[in-house]
C-alpha cells in the first residue's frame, strides 16, 4: 500500500481493458462474423474436408481460386472448431477479436523497447488500442488471417529489437518462430516482417554480429515455412502472388491520397496526427530516425497494406509526442533522455490538471472507437439477409448464376457479396473476393 502509483502499468491495464471491450462488443452484439470472411469460411471447410491437407483449389464461388493463401489462421480455426465442437462461424466471430486484443500487450512491449521509456510506451499503447486503425479490419471475419499476421509481426519486431538493439542472441529462436508465423498468416505481414526486421538491423546492429544473426533468422524462418511455400510454388509457381500483389496501386494519386481529409475517420484521427507530429519533431531533434523511416517506407512500398503498418510507428510517435506535450503543459524539463525522465514521471502525472487532460484524451479515443464499432455492426449480414440466404439454400437446387444488386459501391465492405456464395453454394457473378489470386 506504500508503493507509489505506477502510471505506465495503470495506462497499460486501461488500454487492455478498454481495447478488449471495443474489440469484442461488435462481435457480441451482432452474432455473425463482421463484414468479410466468407471466402476464408469456405477455405476452412475445404481444409477440414480434405483432412487438413492443403487442397489445390478452394471451392469458393466455383472460381478455381488457388489455395495459395498463407494457411495458419485456417488451421487454427479448423482445429478449434473440431476440438471445441463449435461452428466455423463462431470461431470467425470471436477469435480475431481475441488475437487482436492480445496484440495490444505486445505492441506495448515493442514500443517500450523502441522508445526506451515505459511512460511513452504506455501513452503509445493507449493510442494504438483505442484507434480504429488498429482493430477495424482485424476483428472482422476476414481478421482470422489479418489478426494473426499483425500479432506475429509485433512479436517478431519485439524480439528483433531485443536481438539487434540489446545484442541478446537468446531471442534468435523465438524471432525465427514469430517470423515464420507472420509468413504463414498473411502475405502482407510477411513482407513487412522483412522490411521491419531489416530496418531494425540497419539502425541498431549494422555489424558483422548483427548480419550473422539476421542471416540465421532468415534461414531459420525459410526452413520452418518450407513445407508451405514449397508446396505452393510447386503447384502454382509465383503467378498467384504476383497477381495478388498488383492490387496495391503505386500511383501519384494513391500516394497523395494520404494527404486528403475526405472522411469522418480522417478528421477524427487529426488529434492523434498532431501528437505524432510532435513526436516526429522530438525524434528528429534527438537523431532517432527509425520510426520515421519505417513509416515512410511501409506506405511508399505497399500503399494498400502499408498504412496499417505505418500506424504502428505513428502510434509510437504519438505516444512520444503526447509525453512531450503533457510535460510541456506541466512546465517540466523534458529535454533529458526518456529513461532518466521516468524517475520523475510520477510527480508529473500526479498533478490534477495532467490527469484531467489525460482522462479527456482517453474519453475522446473511446468515443471515436465507439463510432467505428457501430459502423462495424452495421457492416455485416442481418436477419433479413440470412433469411434470404436460407430461402435460396432451401428452394434453389443445382448450380445457378446470381447477380447481386446490393447498393454497395465498394465490394470489400459489402458482406452480402462475399457471404452469399459461401453460404448458398451458388455462383455469384458479382462477387470479387479471391479473384486477385
Amino acid at each position: 500500500m506504500k508503493r507509489k502509483l505506477d502510471f505506465p502499468t495503470l495506462l497499460l491495464f486501461t488500454a487492455l481493458l478498454l481495447g478488449a471491450i471495443i474489440r469484442f462488443y461488435p462481435a457480441a452484439s451482432n452474432g455473425f462474423p463482421l463484414n468479410d470472411g466468407g471466402m476464408f469460411y469456405t477455405m476452412i471447410r475445404d481444409l477440414k474436408a480434405n483432412h487438413y491437407i492443403l487442397p489445390q483449389f478452394t471451392t469458393y464461388n466455383f472460381a478455381d481460386i488457388p489455395f495459395a493463401y498463407p494457411p495458419f489462421g485456417f488451421y487454427i480455426a479448423a482445429s478449434l472448431s473440431d476440438i471445441l465442437h463449435v461452428s466455423e462461424l463462431w470461431v470467425l466471430l470471436y477469435l480475431p477479436a481475441m488475437i487482436n486484443t492480445l496484440s495490444i500487450l505486445f505492441f506495448y512491449k515493442f514500443a517500450e523497447q523502441t522508445l526506451g521509456s515505459r511512460m511513452s510506451a504506455a501513452l503509445a499503447v493507449l493510442v494504438f488500442a483505442l484507434s480504429p486503425r488498429s482493430f477495424l479490419w482485424q476483428v472482422m471475419g476476414g481478421g482470422i488471417t489479418r489478426s494473426f499476421g499483425a500479432f506475429f509481426l509485433l512479436l517478431f519486431l519485439y524480439k528483433a529489437m531485443q536481438l539487434f538493439k540489446n545484442k541478446n542472441t537468446k531471442e534468435l529462436i523465438l524471432m525465427i518462430l514469430f517470423g515464420a508465423g507472420a509468413v504463414l498468416s498473411h502475405p502482407q505481414t510477411a513482407f513487412h516482417a522483412v522490411l521491419g526486421g531489416t530496418l531494425i538491423f540497419i539502425f541498431y546492429s549494422f555489424s558483422k554480429r548483427g548480419f550473422v544473426s539476421a542471416f540465421f533468422c532468415s534461414l531459420g524462418a525459410a526452413l520452418v515455412t518450407a513445407p508451405w511455400w514449397f508446396t505452393v510454388l510447386t503447384r502454382y509457381g509465383l503467378q498467384p502472388f504476383i497477381s495478388a500483389g498488383q492490387t496495391s496501386q503505386r500511383t501519384l494519386e494513391t500516394y497523395l491520397g494520404i494527404l486528403k481529409f475526405d472522411g469522418l475517420g480522417d478528421y477524427l484521427f487529426f488529434p492523434t496526427l498532431l501528437f505524432a507530429l510532435i513526436g516526429f519533431w522530438a525524434a528528429f531533434k534527438h537523431g532517432e530516425f527509425f520510426l520515421i523511416t519505417w513509416a515512410m517506407l511501409a506506405y511508399l512500398i505497399d500503399p494498400r497494406g502499408g498504412a496499417g503498418i505505418a500506424f504502428l510507428a505513428l502510434s509510437m510517435l504519438a505516444g512520444l509526442g503526447m509525453h512531450k506535450f503533457l510535460t510541456w503543459i506541466n512546465r517540466a524539463d523534458s529535454e533529458q533522455a526518456c529513461p532518466e525522465f521516468d524517475r520523475r514521471v510520477d510527480a508529473v502525472f500526479m498533478k490534477p490538471k495532467i490527469q484531467i487532460l489525460l482522462f479527456g484524451l482517453i474519453f475522446y479515443f473511446v468515443l471515436v472507437a465507439s463510432i467505428f464499432d457501430f459502423q462495424l455492426i452495421n457492416t455485416s449480414l442481418k436477419a433479413d439477409d440470412l433469411e434470404m440466404i436460407d430461402w435460396v439454400k432451401s428452394n434453389v437446387g443445382g448450380k445457378k448464376t446470381f447477380l447481386l444488386s446490393t447498393g454497395h459501391e465498394f465490394s470489400m465492405s459489402d458482406p452480402l457479396q462475399e457471404w452469399f456464395p459461401a453460404l448458398t453454394n451458388q455462383y455469384s457473378a458479382t462477387t470479387m473476393q479471391g479473384l486477385e489470386w
